[in-house]
């Protein structure tokens, strides 16, 4: 059946002010990205970036990232997080380093910022026309400017969960529509949290899903029946 209400493409360029990169570097980079999140890392390449996540063993979300190439490296990609849960992942990734030769950094926000753009930048891998995320030290130029809060009500409005949204070990990939938007690699193979979260997804487990509503006078916290 034919949409009746295609969904609007970014149009405006906001400054993601909540959210910050970090950098992992070293030979073993890519092998020890891709044993940990759910993404695949071999999707990665010099215009193409992943939306993965980072999991219990128990197949709950601890973080949601995007992972890119870092320029003019061949060992060395960035994470863009939550910044105020990028500290947590940063303890964590360095908790499984154990003998990998990788190294994590956090990058000065105030030397590289992101950016969601219409056209600039590495494609947002979640939906169509979702736009692009854009990292640079310059302010870009051409379209539209745009807010946080605005970036944020379009992604709501495209049924995509903000990262503060998300429960970390409570809420399972399913609850967060997150296995719709392009987080997991079903045939990467193993990575943490992979047994229940194939389970829940290959028996049809999941016992909730975020919907979009639309109507007139709802109010955050209604009930609907």
């Amino acid at each position: 059946m034919q949409n009746q209400n295609p969904q609007p493409e970014l149009k405006h360029c906001a400054p993601l002010v909540n959210r910050r990169l970090i950098g992992v570097s070293g030979p073993d980079a890519a092998e020890f990205l891709q044993n940990v999140m759910t993404a695949d890392i071999r999707s990665v390449t010099a215009d193409k970036m992943v939306y993965g996540l980072l999991l219990t063993p128990q197949g709950q979300l601890l973080h949601d990232f995007f992972v890119s190439p870092q320029p003019a490296r061949d060992d060395a990609f960035l994470l863009d997080v939550y910044a105020e849960r990028a500290e947590d992942l940063l303890s964590r990734l360095s908790a499984f380093k154990l003998r990998a030769k990788v190294d994590f950094n956090a990058l000065d926000p105030a030397v590289v910022q992101i950016y969601a753009h219409p056209s600039e930048g590495f494609a947002d891998p979640r939906r169509p026309a979702m736009g692009c995320r854009l990292y640079t030290g310059n302010v870009p130029a051409g379209a539209p400017r745009g807010t946080l809060d605005d970036y944020i009500d379009f992604c709501t409005r495209r049924g995509i969960p903000d990262t503060p949204a998300m429960l970390p070990q409570k809420d399972f990939v399913a609850d967060l529509n997150l296995d719709l938007l392009g987080a997991i690699a079903w045939d990467k193979g193993c990575y943490i949290g992979q047994e229940v979260t194939a389970r829940m997804h290959y028996k049809g487990l999941a016992k909730k899903r975020l919907m979009l509503v639309e109507g007139r006078d709802i109010a955050e916290g209604d009930m609907l029946f």
